[in-house]
């Protein structure tokens, strides 16, 4: 019950930084490399922002499976030439799951936020151009120490 009252309490909750299309660079069976929008991010949030894969259980409380591969992503935060914020997701060794569930949980000074994004990695020689998805948000309360994700209605990212 007590779980309930703490889901419900995240419908109020607001966040100024978030997390926006997802564009994939890589193919099948090569090193991932990706790039996470990050939208609306004030200058306070900018100097304590950090950005990671969110751990396994909040894959379980999201109804998603954690596959261990994703465990050795790295993520950066850095800025593109217009200046915008992103997130570059990259890893060390070849990807060969053609589909992957990954949850990005961002954090600064006085927030969390953590989105779900599915994507379809291609084989190079299907490859055209670059993939770009839409995420699904989850809120996390921000308050509680061990709060669990929660499904949230999906945001639209800023242009």
């Amino acid at each position: 019950m007590a779980i309930a009252a703490s889901l419900l309490s995240l419908a109020g909750t607001a966040w100024s930084a978030g997390l926006g299309r997802l564009t994939v660079q890589s193919a099948l069976g090569q090193p991932l490399a990706a790039e996470v929008e990050i939208t609306a991010l004030s200058r306070e949030e900018s100097a304590t922002l950090n950005a990671r894969l969110a751990s396994p259980e909040a894959f379980k409380l999201a109804g998603l499976e954690y596959n261990p591969a994703l465990a050795s992503l790295r993520f950066a935060i850095d800025r593109r030439p217009d200046g915008r914020a992103v997130i570059r997701v990259s890893s060390t060794q070849p990807v060969n799951e053609p589909f992957i569930d990954m949850l990005v949980e961002l954090t600064w000074a006085s927030g969390r936020f953590v989105r779900e994004y599915t994507f379809l990695l291609d084989p190079p020689e299907l490859r055209a151009n670059r993939q770009t998805v839409e995420g699904g948000a989850v809120q996390v309360n921000v308050g509680v120490a061990g709060a669990a994700p929660a499904p949230a209605a999906a945001s639209s990212p800023a242009a």
